[in-house]
């Protein structure tokens, strides 16, 4: 991580403490750029993953392995950045992709001392979040109709029930032809959109899409591959220390996958982070060792989880897959 983004990074910190929200954890693996997040924090009882970056480009492996991690845990997400792509990342608005928030660092930092964001985009529009009820009580307060006020804000009868209702959000459009009609009253209809909860998620399976990308090793696709066929929810990662993620019922497991090309402080590092990792977000963490590993790396590992031997899984899958499941005590 650059010295300016590590700057970012502390202020930040300082924000979400005085927001009281507690960090779980700091990322310490891999120690490169690519790192899929910085941090695992908690506000309230919500675990949020959160990447800080200048830039976040959706079209990069990193933002799409971030977004894969989030759906398969179905953790939300936010990315502190400046920019988005090729625009830049607007004060005072969460920006939307799936469980991802993307928003300024001064928005955090405003946002936890008390500054509300009212307006979220996604997909190039922007909306806000109403009462419902509120907006019916004004309607109603101020003598309008449904089809009256239908037609002098240019909705359909059914658009205004919905929004009364509840069940849809108001494009920014929208909201201020209500403004016209009911000046600075409409602002009690507003609801203020949360940064680390608010997501739009839309419900694609793009798991098949990803490991048709082919970035990770060979060895962690199949072993993937073998477990997905024993009916086992699973998915590979590059760039946070669990190399394979298994979620089997409301357990999951964090693989760390420990080969020979590794040094003792890589080995140990990856294995550590796989292990903290896993802690915070209540899960069993797992060391695969690989041929040619030393017998010193192994035995130091075995204090951040499980050692199992690479071969011996991929010859009894079966047996592993009996035991992540419980029949056998991790």
């Amino acid at each position: 991580m650059m010295l300016e983004e590590s700057r970012v990074v502390e202020n930040i910190e300082e924000s979400l403490q005085l927001f009281n929200a507690q960090i779980l954890h700091k990322l310490g693996f891999p120690l490169s750029e690519k790192r899929t997040l910085d941090c695992i924090i908690k506000k309230d009882n919500d675990i949020v993953f959160m990447k800080i970056s200048k830039k976040a480009c959706t079209k990069h492996f990193v933002f799409k392995e971030l977004k894969k991690l989030t759906e398969f845990l179905k953790i939300n997400a936010i990315v502190i950045a400046d920019r988005i792509n090729d625009r830049e990342v607007e004060e005072g608005v969460l920006h939307i992709r799936d469980r991802i928030g993307i928003v300024q660092p001064k928005t955090v930092k405003d946002f936890v001392k008390g500054d509300k964001v009212y307006i979220y985009e996604f997909k190039g529009m922007y909306y806000v979040k109403i009462d419902g009820k509120k907006l019916r009580e004004l309607r109603i307060r101020k003598g309008y109709g449904l089809h009256e006020l239908a037609n002098a804000v240019g909705v359909s009868v059914k658009a205004l029930q919905k929004y009364e209702e509840g069940a849809i959000d108001m494009s920014i459009e929208k909201a201020y032809r209500f403004i016209e009609i009911f000046n600075n009253e409409f602002e009690q209809v507003l609801k203020e959109v949360d940064i680390f909860r608010d997501r739009i998620v839309e419900n694609i399976d793009k798991r098949r899409e990803v490991m048709n990308e082919i970035r990770g090793n060979l060895e962690k696709i199949v072993l993937v591959d073998k477990l997905v066929k024993q009916g086992v929810e699973a998915e590979f990662f590059e760039y946070i220390p669990s190399d394979v993620i298994l979620s089997i019922g409301k357990k999951k497991v964090f693989i760390s996958i420990i080969d020979s090309s590794m040094d003792d402080t890589t080995a140990l590092s990856k294995s550590y982070e796989n292990k903290h990792v896993s802690q915070v977000l209540n899960g069993v963490a797992v060391n695969i060792v690989k041929d040619g590993v030393p017998g010193s790396i192994i035995r130091e590992v075995e204090g951040y989880g499980i050692v199992y031997r690479y071969n011996d899984i991929i010859n009894n899958i079966k047996n592993f897959r009996k035991e992540i499941e419980g029949e056998k005590t991790l």
